[in-house]
């Protein structure tokens, strides 16, 4: 998540949710063409309580969740 106050013009909100994995995914993210122009649309999955971290699917294999990242990362944050 990402704290910081919200800009007041421009793309907003899509910094306020993660991956996660399999199991912890609450959301799904599709492309919704508005006036011919193709925005990416952020929807609920399941009913998610005030509070909870939104979370899906980056469609990509992300860095972290390699075994190699994760033992460099922890070693980095060790130091």
């Amino acid at each position: 998540m990402d704290a910081t106050e919200e800009p007041s013009s421009g793309p907003r909100f899509g910094r306020l949710a993660n991956h996660g994995k399999r199991d912890e995914r609450n959301s799904v993210m599709k492309v919704i063409e508005v006036n011919g122009v193709p925005m990416l649309c952020l929807f609920a999955s399941e009913v998610i309580p005030a509070g909870t971290e939104i979370l899906y699917d980056y469609g990509v294999k992300v860095p972290w969740e390699f075994k190699v990242w994760r033992s460099v990362y922890l070693a980095l944050m060790i130091n």
